[in-house]
């Protein structure tokens, strides 16, 4: 039988394992006499004392600092979060008509999805701002020069449109005024469906 071991493998074990032979080795180590004599394990601890210290130091430490990154990732994303929300409304009021329109378009629908063009520089900048996602990553498309794609509205747009009434209307108007603006232009090409 032969056992290959890679002390490279060992700094790569998962965290569940490193606490668990932290816990283990440090039971080992700190136990008192009396409980490692009724585990039989006295000759062990003085045989390998030095290796089982040296386990433990090292499994606690990499515990340690995994799980002090852990947390400071945690409440780093925290803080970031609540940053963005913090600015939501502000970012909401800078976009052009054309952008509050396509987001209006979207808080409009009951399951706040709709098709969208693909090609279009207004929704890639939606997109971009975590404003809008594709609801799919595959669709059939017929006309791959005038491609639509479903995307939805991200939930905390939605919550903001809703907690502040002013601003869900200056998003109507500009969806309203495009909307106007789109009838114009198929009166004006002889084609008027309503």
């Amino acid at each position: 039988m032969n056992i290959d071991f890679n002390i490279a493998d060992f700094f790569k074990l998962p965290s569940k394992i490193m606490a668990a032979l932290a816990f283990a080795s440090g039971m080992i180590l700190f136990l008192p006499q009396k409980i490692v004599e009724k585990m039989y394990m006295e000759d062990f601890r003085n045989n390998f004392g030095f290796a089982i210290g040296l386990v433990f130091i090292v499994s606690f430490s990499i515990l340690l600092v995994t799980l002090l990154i852990s947390g400071y990732k945690y409440f780093h994303q925290k803080h970031l979060m609540k940053k963005f929300m913090a600015t939501a409304k502000e970012r909401l009021q800078k976009l052009d008509d054309y952008q509050k329109a396509l987001i209006y378009d979207l808080y409009i629908e009951d399951n706040h999805t709709d098709e969208l063009p693909l090609h279009d520089g207004g929704v890639h900048f939606l997109e971009h701002n975590m404003m809008i996602t594709k609801a799919t990553n595959q669709y059939a498309v017929s006309d791959l020069n005038n491609a639509g794609f479903p995307y939805m509205l991200q939930p905390w747009v939605i919550e903001e449109l809703r907690k502040d009434g002013d601003l869900c209307s200056e998003f109507k108007i500009a969806y309203n005024k495009l909307e106007a603006k789109y009838k114009e232009e198929q009166r004006k090409s002889g084609y008027y469906p309503y």
